[in-house]
């Protein structure tokens, strides 16, 4: 990997795609909670970690085509949702994850005649913000039953993974997404298994969590009688040294 600019990233909302209404992402972060412990023989403080959180903040254009921002943030629903906003547009590019609620839709008409939203998704779920990768190349669509390219972490890992689901369309059918991982990228077994969705439930969405070994390649893979599903699916591999080990 190397530097690289925030051009051309993707930005997806509870199954939407709204990376054309998304004009710039203010803020993707997780802070953490400390509490001082230092003792009267100490001559720096000491911290322990206390509870994480997270949150995604971004401003959007105004726009009230069907299924996009305007009628979808517009609506400020009370439920969960999921952000994701993606780096980059190919398989590999780091992305932020969060499932969260919906905050506020707030307007501001500038003095040069521009109308701008801003919005914040702050996390609810129990979970912080996670920053993986996308194993969709952005938004992607597979026609039918079939697999996208892999991706080689270089090394397999250990403390399991969290994935993201995002299904914005599906022309007909159920399809069945998983993400399928293997040493050697020629065999393949089942890593994730996300719930199947049919047309007319889109869009949709989902996070899995899986414990244990997760090995160097990493691929989505689609099953089911379908055609025309797209979807973004992103995953974040757990580390030793995280808070609580996925399960």
């Amino acid at each position: 990997m190397a530097k690289s600019s925030g051009v051309a990233g993707g930005f997806y909302v509870g199954g939407y795609d709204l990376s054309g209404d998304v004009g710039s992402v203010e803020n993707a972060g997780s802070p953490r909670g400390t509490l001082d412990v230092t003792a009267i023989s100490q001559s720096g403080m000491d911290r322990l970690m206390l509870l994480g959180t997270g949150e995604i903040s971004f401003r959007s254009f105004f726009n009230d085509a069907a299924l996009q921002e305007h009628v979808i943030l517009g609506a400020l629903p009370t439920t969960d949702t999921q952000v994701v906003y993606a780096k980059g547009q190919a398989i590999g590019d780091v992305c932020a994850m969060l499932v969260a609620k919906q905050l506020n839709y707030d307007a501001s008409r500038n003095a040069d005649g521009s109308l701008e939203f801003a919005i914040t998704a702050s996390s609810t779920s129990g979970v912080p913000l996670e920053w993986g990768v996308m194993l969709s190349a952005a938004d992607d669509t597979h026609s039918s039953a079939g697999s996208s390219s892999s991706l080689d972490n270089g090394a397999s890992s250990s403390a399991g993974a969290a994935a993201y689901l995002q299904v914005i369309d599906i022309n007909s059918g159920t399809p069945t997404f998983k993400i399928e991982d293997s040493t050697n990228d020629s065999s393949w077994s089942d890593l994730v298994s996300f719930s199947a969705v049919a047309n007319g439930n889109e869009p949709a969405f989902e996070r899995v969590t899986v414990s244990g070994t997760v090995n160097r390649y990493l691929r989505v893979t689609s099953t089911g009688t379908f055609s025309n599903a797209k979807f973004i699916i992103g995953i974040r591999r757990g580390e030793s040294t995280d808070d609580v080990a996925y399960a």
